[in-house]
């Protein structure tokens, strides 16, 4: 018998594992479509009950479509609005392209005279090099072959985007469509019970773990303001918020900007701001490091190592996305194994 609680328990982890890297990514346009069809039900039933709806035999996947229809249209013509803001904001930087080049090469000037007063290195030559690097970079993306490998792959990804988008929006309508019948059929059944409060469960640590990852970014973000602004960083508000958001997202963290950022002001002569960056770094670093499985492990119900595993294992086994999908794995075991009584011997 205990081999084969062993096997199952080795089953459900291996199944998880693979859904989460292999399931979960084809079927994220149909459980965004589900999520947005459940997120929409509340309201179109709250029209649909209205004694003018019933009257003009309006029903809740009527409203529901409806309301789905509308939120797409608000939400791309936010996206375009953005989209213009970005590309507007792009255009007048290149009229200031001059300036910018200029401001550039008399930076790059300075740091190779810091690097010459470190290592000996002449401050032309190193000067020359860099000039020299960038204009070969520069060829090799003109290059007719790469152009076209990196067009081809961006028509790919949008494709694939708006694909997923399309997919997600016509399965919430159906979803709403369907919904009663769907659940007449699955309420029946056991194993729907049981998945049904799992599935509340996880909906639960996921709230959590956002919660706990909202609150570890603004405190991250607030240090890193305080201190550009200690350091008299100018425009000390908008790059330590950026940097807090960079430390949220996958592979980058606050060290994406503050390492390069500190060896750069090193080579420039600004010593004490750019050691200064460093051990913002690690207040930064530390802090997530020390708060994360602290905060998650509460808000989730997993034990702060646990959760520390879960993240680094996510990493290794999903990549970049590794820190959001890892704990979720770990809240989903503990959960089939808790409702399945997997846990006991």
């Amino acid at each position: 018998m205990k081999i084969k609680k062993l096997a199952l328990q080795m089953g459900v982890i291996a199944g998880v594992i693979l859904g989460m890297k292999y399931v979960f990514p084809v079927m994220l346009p149909f459980f965004m479509g589900w999520l947005l069809a459940e997120a929409v039900h509340p309201l179109a039933r709250y029209f649909a009950e209205k004694r003018w709806s019933k009257k003009l035999h309006i029903r809740e996947s009527g409203f529901g479509g409806f309301f789905i229809l509308v939120f797409t249209v608000i939400g791309i013509g936010l996206l375009l609005m953005g989209a213009q803001y970005v590309t507007s904001k792009i255009g007048d930087c290149m009229k200031y392209y001059p300036q910018i080049k200029a401001e550039a090469v008399e930076l790059v000037g300075q740091c190779c005279q810091g690097v010459e007063s470190l290592t000996g290195i002449p401050a032309v030559e190193s000067r020359d090099f860099i000039f020299r690097q960038v204009g070969e970079f520069q060829d090799y993306l003109m290059e007719d072959g790469i152009s076209m490998n990196h067009a081809m792959d961006s028509v790919k990804i949008c494709i694939t985007v708006l694909s997923v988008f399309i997919v997600g929006i016509v399965s919430a309508i159906l979803f709403l469509q369907e919904r009663e019948k769907i659940r007449s059929v699955l309420e029946k059944k056991r194993f729907f019970q049981k998945a049904g409060k799992l599935g509340r469960e996880l909906l639960e640590g996921t709230k959590g773990y956002l919660k706990a990852q909202f609150k570890i970014t603004s405190l991250i973000s607030l240090i890193c303001i305080a201190g550009f602004w200690m350091l008299k960083v100018p425009y000390f508000f908008g790059w330590g918020l950026a940097t807090g958001v960079m430390d949220a997202l996958p592979i980058l963290g606050t060290g994406t900007f503050l390492i390069p950022g500190g060896i750069f002001l090193l080579f420039q002569g600004k010593t004490a701001v750019g050691i200064g960056f460093f051990l913002l770094y690690i207040l930064t670093a530390g802090i997530r490091q020390i708060l994360e499985p602290r905060l998650i492990g509460s808000q989730v119900g997993l034990s702060p190592l646990l959760v520390l595993l879960s993240v680094y294992l996510g990493v290794i086994l999903y990549g970049g996305l590794g820190f959001v999908l890892g704990p979720l794995s770990a809240l989903l075991l503990y959960g089939i194994f808790r409702e399945w009584d997997l846990l006991r011997e």
